[in-house]
């Protein structure tokens, strides 16, 4: 082969491999939602070579009309390595095809980021203001004086008037103290802006760190989802159900249920996705997927694992 063939050849594959994904520059890094301490990927802005094997063999959430799964399954999948900057928040994954250079961003900055504005056509509203206090592992005062409750996630009791302080409430209140105290926090919001309490409702960010996905990936939360407010419900089921696995915080201890109850003493039935548990005729049973279905023989069995009753089929709770 001559000199000149060789050159063409060599700089051909220089164009290939710097050719943007998805209208993305050459240069600019695919944007990447950080939660939770996982990176998630819209499926969206991969390489189109990647869409099928993304979607058949990497677990996926939806967020705003978008397909997202998280950046290490996708590396596993290709058999990639993955190099990860954390003073950068940056990932390089490599596999034998190629390779991909990815930014981690928080919410506020990732739903900015040019691409994925152009895809979704807006950006979610934010504030940014101050922590003044701590209520507990779910609640905090804004410096004006605000309460905010954080959307999609609810910590064990330690302050209500009619309930003792519940298992894990005060490691729960600690966690949050820790992230949020007298700092610093953006506030986005999503459909709802008050709860019938008026208290605020949103998720919070510290820097990097999104407070409401932290509480659940390290488990001193449980995912409560009340619509319209559901931009992040998946995604907190997906960090739930991570954390569960893992028997982090207040799972670590868990009694499950279902291996202890034979079938002729299931009465009352709920999820692993949520805390609340149900008489197996109530509407809401219809939505529970057989995966995640858990059974126990008592209600005690069920708030003894942290499950509340239903507040639609009202099953007892003694």
């Amino acid at each position: 082969m001559t000199m000149p063939a060789r050159a063409i050849i060599a700089l051909s594959l220089v164009l290939i491999v710097l050719l943007p994904v998805h209208g993305l520059a050459a240069t600019a890094p695919v944007p990447c939602l950080l939660a939770g301490g996982v990176s998630f990927i819209p499926i969206a802005v991969l390489p189109d070579k990647m869409h099928h094997i993304a979607r058949q063999s990497t677990p996926r959430i939806s967020i705003e009309g978008l397909e997202f799964t998280p950046v290490r399954s996708l590396a596993s999948a290709f058999g990639a390595s993955v190099e990860w900057s954390s003073r950068s928040r940056t990932i390089h994954l490599d596999w034998f095809r190629g390779s991909l250079h990815l930014q981690a961003l928080p919410g506020p900055r990732f739903w900015k980021n040019p691409t994925i504005h152009r895809m979704i056509g807006r950006i979610p509203r934010t504030i940014v203001t101050k922590c003044g206090r701590i209520v507990d592992g779910d609640t905090i005062v804004l410096a004006n004086g605000d309460r905010l409750r954080y959307i999609g996630v609810d910590t064990p009791e330690t302050k209500h008037p009619q309930k003792p302080v519940e298992f894990f409430g005060r490691e729960a209140s600690a966690f949050n103290h820790g992230l949020v105290a007298d700092k610093t926090i953006t506030v986005e919001f999503d459909i709802s802006q008050r709860d019938r309490y008026g208290r605020l409702l949103g998720y919070v960010y510290v820097g990097d760190i999104f407070v409401n996905a932290e509480l659940i990936a390290q488990g001193y939360a449980r995912t409560l989802t009340y619509p319209p407010d559901v931009r992040y419900a998946e995604l907190f089921s997906y960090l739930q159900t991570a954390a569960r696995e893992a028997r982090r915080g207040l799972w670590a201890d868990e009694k499950t249920g279902t291996a202890d109850v034979p079938a002729s003493a299931r009465k009352y039935i709920g999820s692993r996705n949520s805390n609340v548990y149900h008489l197996p005729h109530c509407r809401f049973v219809a939505q529970i997927n057989e995966a995640n279905a858990i059974w126990f023989a008592t209600p005690s069995a069920a708030k003894a694992a942290g499950y509340r009753p239903c507040r639609g089929c009202n099953p007892p709770d003694r």
